[in-house]
């Protein structure tokens, strides 16, 4: 059955951790070695074993120290596992054998040895070293029973006493028989943990699956309420309409006046609402001059801005900067953040959009600055996120829906602060092909059919430079 999603990113990951832990445990063994090292130096008279230990331990040491290095560096590699086991398994066979072959101490060590491979490799390789544990025992086994066994008991640790070959024969067995356990009760481990997480992560898709129909069900259902809300809103709007000139002027005007201005917010609102709550319908994609878009805008907010007394100008040139977008979109992207803008600029200040011809990445762009107060530390990234804003009466779902039409475009949405104060949106589409065509020799631009800057209110005809407000 094929693994659920996620299965083999979080086998890596515990493996990972697990092979590390493993490699930082082994420098324990180091000395614990040299001290067998000298204990078999003072008591062996024949030689050959200090000698092999005096070999292998440096060996070992290395090799520990090279695969932690290599684990920090780089992770848990593709055969790091297999490698490091083969070695364990070679490594307890040494050192058995240097302290008396079947009568070691240090034999059992390849039991839990056999038990981990279980666990950490692959079948195939699991019954290999499985089989080169039993051929090691018998070898001992033999050797022993022979008289051919060259010396490898240590008589400080059986005492010098006769081999008898019933007991031989028994602890071989009982040996073979233990390593044949230990390799299947480490794949059972392995198969239970496995079949543990593969049940953990179905069970979690499930429910997951389940919260996004639900969610769609509730979508749906906030949908069609938002939907419904509107025409008596319309109704009520229309009725305050019909009754504004009948009535004199005073109080009655007043609240009749506030009472329009609520409900064009809550129309707003529920715009707002039903454009998030839709899916994201296919863009109508074609080349657009960005800067003839951003000019669109311009006209109209040119009536809030001068309310607001705040300027609001286009800098950029016509025909310089062409974007692969759907213009209707890319003008609903960028009434959000003029609108953003024209909030938080103060009275006497100006917000630019100033189309470029591409940004960091080679793509088309547009930047909306403003002299606000600037981003809010604590918000950070999470202004993205619906229900996040610092406007009193704000729905928190504008900068969500022009992210997330930005990103459908393949472009992004970026808010950042200005120099010398402010906030710069940095709103960044797919270039049209052939922009750079658009562009002069290292860089230059041509003058394009409507020159300069256009300025819709506030001071004309003068930006603001990194260090002035504007």
């Amino acid at each position: 059955m094929r693994p659920p999603a996620g299965f083999e990113e979080i086998q890596r990951q515990e493996m990972s951790r697990l092979f590390g832990v493993m490699t930082r445990a082994r420098f324990a063994l180091v000395p614990a070695l040299l001290a067998f090292l000298g204990w078999v130096w003072w008591i062996d008279p024949t030689g050959w074993r200090t000698a092999v230990l005096a070999t292998f331990i440096p060996l070992a040491t290395g090799m520990f120290v090279f695969e932690f290095r290599r684990w920090q560096r780089r992770g848990l590699s593709r055969h790091a596992i297999d490698r490091n086991l083969i070695l364990a398994v070679v490594g307890v066979l040494i050192v058995s054998t240097v302290s008396g072959g079947l009568e070691s101490p240090f034999l059992p060590m390849l039991l839990v040895a056999t038990m981990i491979i279980g666990i950490f490799a692959t079948p195939a390789l699991a019954t290999w070293l499985m089989s080169i544990g039993i051929t090691a025992v018998w070898t001992f086994a033999v050797l022993e029973l022979t008289r051919g066994d060259l010396g490898l008991r240590l008589a400080a640790l059986d005492g010098g006493r006769p081999a008898v070959a019933s007991r031989v024969v028994t602890l071989a067995a009982i040996f073979s028989v233990l390593l044949v356990a230990g390799r299947f009760i480490g794949r059972s481990v392995r198969r239970a943990f496995d079949l543990m997480l593969r049940r953990t992560l179905r069970a979690q898709g499930e429910s997951l699956r389940a919260h996004a129909e639900r969610a769609e069900e509730l979508t749906a259902l906030s949908a069609e309420i938002a939907h419904e809300l509107k025409n008596p809103l319309a109704s009520v709007k229309g009725l305050a309409g019909l009754l504004a000139p009948a009535l004199p002027e005073g109080k009655g005007a007043e609240r009749l006046g506030v009472l329009r201005r609520e409900v064009d917010r809550m129309q707003a609102t529920l715009d707002e609402f039903l454009n998030f709550s839709r899916p994201l319908v296919p863009l109508a994609l074609g080349t657009h001059d960005l800067t003839a878009l951003c000019r669109e805008v311009e006209a109209l907010h040119e009536g809030l801005a001068m309310e607001r007394e705040v300027g609001l100008e286009v800098d950029g040139e016509a025909g310089l900067v062409m974007a692969r977008c759907d213009p209707r979109k890319v003008k609903q992207i960028l009434t959000n953040l003029v609108q953003n803008g024209l909030d938080a600029a103060p009275a006497g200040t100006t917000v630019t959009l100033a189309p470029g011809p591409h940004g960091a990445a080679g793509d088309a762009e547009v930047r909306v600055l403003d002299r606000g107060r600037g981003l809010d530390g604590d918000l950070g990234a999470r202004v993205f996120e619906p229900g996040v804003t610092t406007k009193p009466a704000g729905s928190g779902l504008g900068l969500t829906i022009a992210r997330a039409l930005a990103r459908q475009h393949g472009g992004d949405l970026t808010l950042e602060p200005r120099p010398g104060g402010g906030t710069q949106a940095r709103l960044s589409l797919p270039a049209a092909p052939g922009l750079a065509a658009a562009e002069g020799p290292a860089g230059a631009t041509a003058p394009g059919p409507a020159g300069g800057r256009a300025t819709a209110a506030g001071k004309p005809g003068r930006g603001a430079g990194p260090g002035e407000a504007a």
